[in-house]
């Protein structure tokens, strides 16, 4: 039997900066509607767009796109709408 190459995860592990930068950009466009629909963001909310944004600037996309997706998670949760 032969064996099956995940080609996302062969790319990642060549380039794992241009993957994380991937995620990262996937994720900011998926949060950009739901951070722009609020009236009033939680401190909580404006204290991780900080973090995301202090994470890319020092160069960390890793970092930012694991924070980026952690906060889309919370903000697409059905809970997070009320």
């Amino acid at each position: 039997m032969g064996t099956v190459i995940s080609l996302d995860r062969a790319r990642e592990q060549r380039d794992p900066a241009r993957a994380a930068e991937r995620r990262l950009d996937a994720a900011v466009t998926r949060l950009d509607p739901l951070v722009r629909t609020r009236f009033d963001l939680a401190p909580t909310i404006r204290r991780e767009l900080q973090a995301i944004a202090r994470a890319v600037t020092a160069g960390l996309p890793r970092e930012a796109a694991d924070r980026a997706e952690r906060l889309l998670g919370i903000l697409e949760h059905p809970a997070a709408s009320g």
